[in-house]
């Protein structure tokens, strides 16, 4: 079979924190809320909702926008709408129904059959709101209710405009890597933060590939929910004897003694009481 040609869009992906922690009361009103949401959202971007294809994804969904419509203006209101719609929603819930979502934004090609869609684009995006740095800005920008994720394309050609309303300090490059060992780079920002928390401030160059598809150094995902699938671990702490007292550290072999602290058999002894010595 022929595969059809495809169309150019722009392409949005909303994915709600922690959806299938919660109850199942609670997870179907986050899902019926969640098109109020990006109803209203979309309305503040001078879109119809009805005019812009939908692919439900119980804990989010995927918007295929025109790619005729303003970038700018689509970047800037619909982050205005969702923080604005996302605070009226936590005014009436509790607790267990706060919405709290991850928005990435691509641009590319999507072959689309029906209700099945497929694009280097959409698999791209997907990764970036999946990623470990993104869930870790969420997870420790408390008091907002949404982050945005752009794609390097993005952040080129809409962020770094200097169109009124988009201010590119407000963004932070998050670094990862696959489960394929691939590298990405994506842009980060918080509504309401100078800068997206829990991203380093100067990261320098982005991640290479290392041989054989192995992670580069470097390059893992964040904390806070991982990053996508196995290939974005998230690198242990680095520590000294001055970051423990009292504990036990274990190391492989070859191991040396530091300073006053002791080692025996595959255990580190840090700060070891006298008496025990």
């Amino acid at each position: 079979m022929v595969s059809p040609d495809p169309y150019s869009y722009w392409i949005v992906l909303l994915d709600i924190e922690d959806f299938s922690l919660r109850p199942e009361n609670a997870q179907a009103t986050l899902h019926e809320e969640l098109y109020d949401v990006v109803e209203f959202a979309l309305g503040r971007a001078g879109l119809c909702f009805a005019d812009c294809p939908v692919q439900d994804r119980g804990d989010g969904m995927l918007i295929l926008v025109p790619v005729d419509t303003s970038p700018t203006r689509l970047l800037r209101e619909l982050q205005r709408g969702l923080d604005d719609a996302l605070s009226a929603h936590r005014a009436k819930y509790n607790e267990d129904h706060r919405m709290r979502l991850r928005v990435g934004l691509n641009q590319g090609l999507v072959i689309r059959r029906g209700e099945r869609w497929t694009g280097t684009a959409i698999n791209d995006l997907a990764r970036l709101v999946d990623a470990g740095p993104v869930k870790r800005v969420l997870a420790e920008a408390r008091r907002a209710p949404l982050v945005v994720v752009v794609s390097e394309n993005v952040h080129t050609s809409v962020v770094l405009g200097g169109y009124p309303g988009i201010d590119p300090a407000a963004y932070l490059p998050a670094d990862f890597v696959t489960k394929h060992g691939e590298p990405r780079r994506g842009w980060v920002t918080v509504p309401g933060y100078a800068a997206p928390p829990g991203l380093p401030a100067n990261p320098g160059e982005p991640p290479d590939r290392a041989p054989g598809g192995a992670q580069a150094p470097g390059g893992g995902a964040g904390r806070a929910g991982g990053g996508t699938g196995t290939g974005s671990p998230v690198p242990p702490p680095t520590l000294t004897a001055r970051d423990v007292t009292g504990g036990r550290i274990a190391v492989g072999e070859g191991a040396k003694v530091v300073g006053r602290d002791d080692v025996a058999g595959n255990v580190y002894y840090v700060n070891v009481p006298l008496d025990e010595r």
